[in-house]
Order: C-alpha cells, then sequence, then structure tokens
C-alpha cells in the first residue's frame, strides 16, 4: 500500500507539558535536593534551572545550575537559616517546604521557645489552701518575758535600745550569749539562723564591759576615765567590705549611747593614709577585714595590739573559704605575742574587762568539725545556739554539724525552668511580684558571675539617665531605671548592679542607694550581698543561678525574712539532675515545687513595656499575635535576640552583644565550680551550650569557654595577630566571621570535649 503504516494518535489533554528538569555540575547532595525540590513544585517550577544537552559539568566546588531559557541567569540564592528545635543551622532553597513556615515577623525567625524541651520529673501540684501563717522564729522574745537590762546591761544601753534603737527585747541568740559574754572570760561560738541578731549579741557585751572603765555611767565628761586614745580594746574581722561597714554602722548606732568610745574600719579598696591617721588619732573598737589588718599590723606602728581584749571572727566559716586562713594565722599569732597590758598607758587599770583575750565565731552555717579554724582561734570554747549554750570545752569545734533551719516564716519554693525559658521565666517572676503596689519593694536576684550581673543589668535597665550631682554619679553605672518588669501598679522600679569588681566607693554608693530607696527595687548582684547585709524592706530574693553550696544558699535566702519579718525565696533549677538539688536543702519550711508555666501566665498577664529608644522618649509595649502568656513570651524573646544583634549593627557598638558572649562564658565556668559534693546534681555534661545560650539573648553558643583559643585555626609555627585592644581568646565571636572568629559547624563538638578544660580554667571568671 502506497500509503500504508502505522498511525499513532495520542491523547495529550490541555494540560501542558510538564518539562524534564535535569541538574549537571555542584555536589550530589546539591543536585539530588534540586531535583526533589523541583519535583514538589513542579507546577510553579516554569523558570526554574534545567540544564543543556551541551552543558559541561562545573566544579565541584561550585554549584551553578543553568537551565534552557537564560543561559546568563543566576542560580537560585540559598539561604541559612537556624532550627531552634533541635539546635543546629540548616541550609535551604528559596523554593524549599520550610519557607513556607517561616514567620513572617520582622526578621523571618520565630524564636522557639516550647519545643525540644526536656521533660520535668518533679510533680507539680495545686497550690494547698491558704494556712495560718507560722510563727516567726528569729523574731525578738516577749517584752513581758525578757528585756536588756535583764541580761546585765546597763540601764543607759537598756533604755537607748528601747527609745532610740526601738528594740524592746532581744532574741534568742541575744539571750543566750549576752550574759556569758559579760560575766566570764572564755572562747565563744556563736550559731544561729540568719536575721536573728548575732551582730548585737557580740558588740552589745563589748560596749557594756569598755563602759564600765568609766567611773560614772551618766555620760557626763568629767565622769569618763577612758576616751579614743585610751588604747585599741576589740578587733572585729569580716569577710568582706560590705558586711565591714554595716557592722559599724550598727555599732555607731549604739555608741550613741556612750560617745566617748570611738570605732572605725580599715578595709580593702580605702586610702591607707587616711586610716592610718584615724588610727594615729585612737580608736576603741577596730573593723576590719583580714587583708588590710594584716598590711597595718605589718607597717602601721601606731597600732598598738598590747590592749585587745577582744578578737571576733565574724562568718568565720566564710573567712576560711575565701582564703584568708594565712592572715588570720598571722593575725592571731600576733596578737598572741603581744604581751596583754593590765593598764594603758594613761596609767588607767583596765580590770574591768577580760583577763585574758577573748576570741568569738559567729556564723549561721559554721561546721563544728573545722578543726583548722578552731586550731587557730578558740580555746576552751562554749557553743552558744539560739536554744542553749554548752560550755563543755572545746564543744564549739569537736561537736558534730550543727542542723540549720532556715526561719519559719520564710516561704521558700523552686521553679523547674527549661534552659531556653530561663530568661522570659526571670523577667515573668519580677514582673508578677511587682503587679501590686505594696507587695514587693526590694528585692534581690542572686548570679552566679559579675560578667553575667552587668549583662542582665544592662538588659533590663531602661534608657540610661544623666546624673547631675556628685553623689549620683558614682552610682551612674549602677543604678538605672527597669524595663520590662514594671506595671501599671508600679509604673517606676528602680535597678541596680553589685559585684566585687566594682571599685569600693561605688559598691559603697550602690548599698546606700538600695537601703535609703523609697521605690520598689531590684538588686542584681553576686554573693558578695549574700552574707550578713541587712536591708531591713527585703521581701523577695531569686536564686536565679543556683549557689555553689548549700551553706551559701543559706546565707542567701537569710537576706529576707529577718527579725521576724515574712519573706519569700525562689530557687532555679533545670530539669534534670538539678532537680535532686532540693533533697540537700535541709529547711524547717518545705520547698514548693512550681511549674514556669504558671509563672509565666501571672507574669504576662498585662502588656510588657519596652525600654525607652533614641527615637522617642514615650515608653512602648510588646505586641504579639495572639496576646497570650506564650505568645508574649516569644514576642519578649524574640525582640531580646534582635536588640542584641540590633546593637552590633548600629555603627559597629556591639557592647551588649559582647557583654552577652562573656556572660555566657563566665555562667558556664562558673556553674563547674560548685563543690564537690554537688557536682552530681549540677554536672556540666548535661549542660546544652544551645539552650543555655538562647537564656542570655544569643541564638548560637559562643566558643572560647575553655580559656584559650576556640579554634584551631593556626598552624603551628604560626604566630596569632591581636589588635592592641583584642584579648586573646576572644577573636572567637567576630560579627564578620573571618579568620578565628568563624563559627563552624563543629563549633558545638568542640566546645564540648572542652568541657574538661572548663574545670581547670575556672579561676579565670571573676565571681565577684
Amino acid at each position: 500500500m502506497a500509503d500504508g503504516g502505522l498511525l499513532l494518535n495520542f491523547d495529550l489533554g490541555d494540560a501542558p507539558l510538564k518539562r524534564q528538569v535535569k541538574f549537571t555540575g555542584g555536589r550530589w547532595r546539591d543536585r539530588v535536593h534540586a531535583q526533589r525540590s523541583a519535583r514538589k513544585n513542579q507546577d510553579g517550577f516554569e523558570n526554574g534551572p534545567t540544564s543543556s544537552a551541551n552543558s559541561t559539568p562545573l566544579s565541584n566546588h561550585r554549584q551553578d545550575f543553568r537551565h534552557t531559557h537564560d543561559q546568563n541567569e543566576r542560580p537560585t540564592k540559598r539561604q541559612k537559616t537556624f532550627d531552634y528545635g533541635n539546635g543546629q543551622s540548616d541550609k535551604i532553597s528559596n523554593t524549599g517546604a520550610r519557607t513556607a513556615s517561616a514567620s513572617t515577623k520582622p526578621g523571618g525567625i520565630t524564636s522557639r521557645l516550647f519545643t525540644s524541651n526536656p521533660t520535668p520529673r518533679t510533680v507539680f501540684e495545686e497550690p494547698a489552701e491558704d494556712v495560718e501563717p507560722a510563727k516567726p522564729s528569729n523574731a525578738p522574745l516577749s517584752e513581758e518575758a525578757e528585756n536588756f537590762h535583764a541580761l546585765g546591761l546597763s540601764p543607759r544601753i537598756a533604755q537607748h535600745l528601747s527609745s532610740k534603737l526601738e528594740m524592746k527585747a532581744p532574741t534568742s541568740i541575744q539571750k543566750n550569749s549576752i550574759p556569758p559574754l559579760i560575766k566570764d572570760d572564755s572562747d565563744a561560738f556563736l550559731q544561729a539562723e540568719t536575721g536573728s541578731g548575732k551582730t548585737l549579741a557580740y558588740l552589745l557585751p563589748i560596749v557594756q564591759r569598755i563602759m564600765n572603765l568609766s567611773h560614772r555611767e551618766d555620760g557626763s565628761a568629767t565622769g569618763t576615765r577612758i576616751h579614743r586614745d585610751s588604747g585599741l580594746f576589740a578587733i572585729v574581722l569580716a569577710p568582706t567590705r560590705e558586711l565591714c561597714k554595716q557592722i559599724a554602722t550598727v555599732l555607731e548606732k549604739v555608741l550613741r549611747c556612750a560617745p566617748w568610745i570611738v570605732s572605725t574600719t580599715v578595709i580593702g579598696g580605702e586610702s591607707k593614709k587616711s586610716e592610718k591617721a584615724r588610727l594615729r588619732k585612737g580608736v576603741n573598737i577596730l573593723i576590719a577585714t583580714p587583708g588590710r589588718l594584716a598590711d597595718h599590723l605589718d607597717n602601721t606602728k601606731v597600732l598598738d595590739v598590747g590592749t585587745v581584749r577582744w578578737l571576733i571572727l565574724d562568718e568565720g566559716d566564710r573567712l576560711m573559704e575565701m582564703g584568708f586562713e594565712e592572715e588570720l594565722k598571722s593575725i592571731v599569732g600576733k596578737i598572741r605575742k603581744e604581751e596583754l597590758k593590765k593598764s594603758n598607758k594613761e596609767g588607767v587599770t583596765l580590770a574591768a574587762l577580760p583577763q585574758r583575750r577573748v576570741t568569738v565565731l559567729c556564723s549561721a552555717t559554721m561546721k563544728m568539725n573545722v578543726q583548722r579554724l578552731g586550731e587557730i582561734s578558740l580555746q576552751d570554747a562554749i557553743h552558744v545556739t539560739a536554744s542553749k549554750s554548752e560550755s563543755d570545752g572545746d564543744a564549739a569545734v569537736e561537736a558534730n554539724d550543727a542542723a540549720f533551719s532556715a526561719p519559719s516564716q520564710l516561704k521558700q519554693s523552686y521553679v523547674v525552668v527549661p534552659a531556653k525559658l530561663r530568661l522570659v521565666t526571670l523577667i515573668a517572676l519580677l514582673k508578677s511580684a511587682f503587679a501590686r503596689k505594696g507587695s514587693v519593694m526590694k528585692a534581690i536576684v542572686f548570679i552566679s558571675c559579675a560578667d553575667s550581673v552587668d549583662f542582665h543589668f544592662d538588659l533590663l535597665r531602661s534608657s540610661p539617665s544623666h546624673p547631675s550631682s556628685d553623689e549620683s554619679s558614682l552610682t551612674r553605672d549602677t543604678v538605672s531605671d527597669a524595663a520590662y518588669i514594671t506595671s501599671p501598679a508600679n509604673p517606676d522600679i528602680t535597678l541596680l548592679k553589685l559585684h566585687g569588681s566594682l571599685q569600693q566607693p561605688v559598691r559603697t554608693a550602690t548599698l546606700t542607694s538600695f537601703r535609703t530607696s523609697k521605690n520598689p527595687c531590684v538588686l542584681i548582684t553576686t554573693d558578695i550581698a549574700s552574707r550578713g547585709l541587712d536591708v531591713p524592706a527585703v521581701d523577695l530574693v531569686i536564686e536565679y543561678d543556683p549557689a555553689f553550696s548549700v551553706e551559701d544558699h543559706v546565707h542567701r535566702i537569710g537576706r529576707t525574712a529577718r527579725a521576724g519579718r515574712p519573706g519569700k525565696a525562689t530557687l532555679f533549677l533545670q530539669p534534670g539532675c538539678e532537680e535532686g538539688y532540693v533533697e540537700l536543702l535541709k529547711s524547717s519550711s518545705a520547698l514548693v515545687p512550681q511549674s514556669y508555666e504558671s509563672t509565666l501566665q501571672k507574669g504576662f498577664v498585662t502588656p510588657i513595656t519596652l525600654p525607652k529608644s533614641d527615637q522617642t522618649s514615650e515608653p512602648q509595649t510588646l505586641v504579639s499575635d495572639r496576646q497570650t502568656p506564650n505568645s508574649r513570651a516569644e514576642a519578649l524573646q524574640l525582640h531580646l535576640e534582635q536588640r542584641l544583634l540590633a546593637s552590633a549593627k548600629d555603627g559597629g557598638n556591639s557592647k551588649l552583644l559582647d557583654a552577652a558572649r562573656q556572660a555566657f562564658r563566665s555562667h558556664i565556668r562558673a556553674y563547674a565550680t560548685h563543690v564537690r559534693d554537688e557536682r552530681v546534681y549540677f554536672d556540666i555534661t548535661q549542660l546544652h551550650l544551645g539552650h543555655t545560650a538562647k537564656s542570655f539573648g544569643l541564638r548560637e553558643a559562643p566558643g572560647g569557654i575553655g580559656g584559650g583559643p576556640s579554634r584551631r585555626t593556626i598552624k603551628p609555627g604560626q604566630q596569632k595577630k591581636t589588635g592592641s585592644g583584642q584579648k586573646k581568646g576572644d577573636d572567637s565571636d567576630r560579627e564578620d566571621g573571618a579568620g578565628a572568629g568563624a563559627v563552624d559547624e563543629d563549633a558545638a563538638r568542640r566546645m564540648r570535649m572542652k568541657m574538661k578544660q572548663v574545670m581547670s580554667a575556672a579561676g579565670e571568671f571573676n565571681i565577684g
């Protein structure tokens, strides 16, 4: 057949032909990923990448997909995003499926706080019904039952305490310690819970026996046989300068009934020249830190210890922990070496004073088996507690550890918070604490290290003020208005910071501002404020970072519920091994567990006020999608992260971002310094670095934790170049990501390998 053959008739339908896509060049994984994306989005891939038949393969180190329509069109740009669920970075194409889930908020990233968090083991029960408040255990005794005159104090002192200082009755520790210290010449160990009045327990007997040197106790000038140049009778040693200042303030109030008795302080950070001038004029009671006193004993000839009758070691356990053992040995040895004078240089007989040198140890948690401390100071000591007094020789040294109980009126709780939610939970807790006017006047937030204190203060502060007076200039960088935690009931809240790296005048001015402020206050501090400081209006103590030991925890919570007043203490713990730490906290009042969800619900019910910006002087309110507590928490976290990133873009001023990175490093190093017996609860190998970095407003964990170079990008024998203002080990977080500072994919793995080095580098961070 001429026209014979096959006739093929295919029905192609109305749908357009699907273009076959073939990719060449680049890496195998990239080609597979692109082919899968093309298949999923083929209907909308009209301009997608195709390959011509005569295209040549490209280099394996490049990625270049060509299509048949335009050989000169550039390939699809790839984005780098961060998955907060697993803490890993991921490269995706603009046409990938994950693009649809990206947030439409500014920045294009949603701060995921409520995913991939560990599940706590603690069972959270419904809060019990309000019960009758417990009777305070450290309150003064009944005025009808006891009074200061009955303890052996003169009517002059008793009347002064009652009328001027408004102290009608003694506390239990004062009742048990004042009579033996007045009548006997034995060493003593005073142990009682915090806020029970141990300072007056040893100061009042000293003042009483010095006053007995006078012919007349009415205070008339003609009847006084002693004055400031009559000799040094008592030395009080305290571990911190702030505690010395506080003891001096209490003693000054007591000595208003005996103005001829003079006291002064010699502490570090002050002018030694002015201290020598005061010692040259004469002093009867000296309050000092061990280091400065040892310096004066070596170099100040006018300091005569021949008439010294009392040596008081306040917070004796802390003195040993802070490394003052050698100074204490030197001080005790020099005082005992000096012959005890029976009369002063004016010929006044000192028969009314003890005929031997009396040493008194004071602490709330002094361990009774600390043999070194007893060998240094105690001889035939009596053990005095709030309940009894034991005079059995060396009982103060050789007895078992005395069980400590917190004040019964102190309400303790702990919040189990995942690492990612720590920062927003802290803000929510503070915001809820100041939600009602007058509910909380002063709060203290304890943080592990000084770098972290600086960062949280800068983060939570409002716009910096411009002081005009000289006094406020000292606190220009330590006192500011607070943001985020204010409420309609308390629109003005003062934020303060305190740590050991500040200069002494700044520390003194900041602490004075905290005591005297009439507005609600929040003090962010290290353990420097955990010992002996008495601020009557402190209603709340927050341990944002757990203490390095149980003893430090006891002193921290002792800043509230003092002298019979009520108080609250909240401890932050992370899910996992840290939850077992609660079993170590022995207390008369049980710790009540709280869920972070309830804290967020209470704190973020009302809108969050943001710091004032340079563009506007009016405060702004944080806006979230659904205006729920959880959405506000995520919006707040995103705002904080963007604020840190914005600080690095505004003219290169990355002060806040650098502070966050340094605070993170110091926090990790501090985490490794818990006492050996408690490291099972604070296991640094179980600490999630990526989640912990998020609690500092960082989107990834910085390097350089171990103290050395964070990445081995320098060849052996090659010298590392550092600028004049750049420290070694701090180049790992430069914003440009160049050179040794580039964050590579193995950063998290290397940081975990360096955890073993953290133990040796623990001394490099500043605990204050």
